[in-house]
C-alpha cells in the first residue's frame, strides 16, 4: 500500500488554519490531533507489514482470528463487570496490579496513583542505604505491594482497559484491511483517515458524521486529509460509503454489547 506522496501530520500553519476555520474548542482540536496521529501511525504500520510478510494469507487469517478473541474477551469484561472482581481470585487481581507500572493503573482509572511524596520515599531511602546502586528491579521491588493492592481493588477495571488496549490497533488494522479493495493504495489510506474521522466526528465537530457529500464533516475531512498529504479529488465521492459501513459496524458492536 504505497501511496504517491508521503502522509504526515499537517505543518503547523495548516493545522492552526483548520482549526480556527473549524472553530474547534481546545478539547475538540485535541480529539482530533489524536485521532489524526493515530489514524497516520496506523496507516505506515500497515504500509511496513504488507512490503515483507510471508506467507500473508496464513498471517492475515491468523490475525483476524486473534483480534476476534481478544474482541470477544474484551467485550465479555465489559459485559460481566460488576462480577469480575468478586469471581477472580485475590492472586490474580493482585498479579495483574503488580504487573503494571502506575502510569498504566492511573490511565486505566482516570487519575494520578503513583505514591504520594515518590521524591522523599527514594531520598530517604538513599539515607538509609549509602552506595547502594538503584536500578529498575529495585524500583518495582520497593513499589511491588502498593500495586499489588491497586489490583486487589482494581484489577477488574485494569484487566479490562489492558485487553481494550492490546485489541485497539489489531481492530485499526483489522479495519484497514477491510477498506482495501485491491483499487488504488491512495483509496485505502483516504477511506481509512476518514473512518476514523467519522468514529470521532461527536468529539470533534459535535455532531455524528453523515453520508452527505457537502457539510462541516465533509469539509473537515477535504482540510485534514489534504494537509496530510493526499490529493482533493474524490474525498466528496468516498465518504458515504465509508460512514455507512461505520455505521453499519456500530450497529453490530451494539447488537453484540448487548448479546
Amino acid at each position: 500500500m504505497k501511496t504517491s506522496r508521503k502522509l504526515m501530520f499537517p505543518p503547523p500553519q495548516e493545522w492552526q488554519n483548520i482549526v480556527q476555520d473549524f472553530e474547534l474548542m481546545p478539547t475538540q482540536a485535541e480529539t482530533l490531533k489524536v485521532t489524526l496521529e493515530e489514524a497516520l501511525d496506523a496507516i505506515n504500520q500497515y504500509q511496513a507489514k504488507l512490503q515483507n510478510q510471508p506467507n500473508r494469507s496464513d498471517l492475515v487469517k491468523g490475525l483476524k482470528n486473534f483480534e476476534k478473541a481478544l474482541r470477544r474477551l474484551r467485550d465479555e469484561c465489559r459485559r460481566s463487570a460488576d462480577l469480575i472482581e468478586h469471581f477472580l481470585p485475590d492472586g490474580t487481581l493482585a498479579f495483574i496490579g503488580q504487573s503494571l507500572t502506575f502510569a498504566a493503573i492511573s490511565e486505566a482509572l482516570g487519575r494520578d496513583l503513583s505514591p504520594k511524596r515518590f521524591d522523599f520515599y527514594f531520598k530517604n531511602k538513599i539515607k538509609r542505604e549509602q552506595g547502594e546502586r538503584f536500578t529498575v528491579s529495585s524500583v518495582e521491588q520497593d513499589t511491588r505491594p502498593k500495586r499489588e493492592t491497586l489490583g486487589l481493588q482494581h484489577g477488574h477495571v485494569l484487566l479490562t482497559h489492558f485487553i481494550g488496549r492490546i485489541h485497539q490497533p489489531l481492530a485499526r488494522w483489522i479495519e484497514m484491511k477491510s477498506l482495501d479493495k485491491g483499487g488504488r493504495p491512495v483509496d485505502v489510506a483516504r477511506s481509512y483517515l476518514i473512518y476514523q474521522l467519522a468514529e470521532a466526528a461527536p468529539d470533534i465537530i459535535g455532531k455524528p458524521a453523515t453520508v452527505a457529500t457537502t457539510g462541516r464533516f465533509v469539509g473537515l475531512c477535504i482540510a485534514v486529509l489534504v494537509a496530510s498529504g493526499l490529493p482533493e479529488a474524490g474525498i466528496e465521492k468516498a465518504i458515504p460509503p465509508v460512514v455507512r459501513k461505520l455505521r453499519a459496524n456500530q450497529g453490530k458492536w451494539r447488537r453484540a454489547a448487548i448479546s
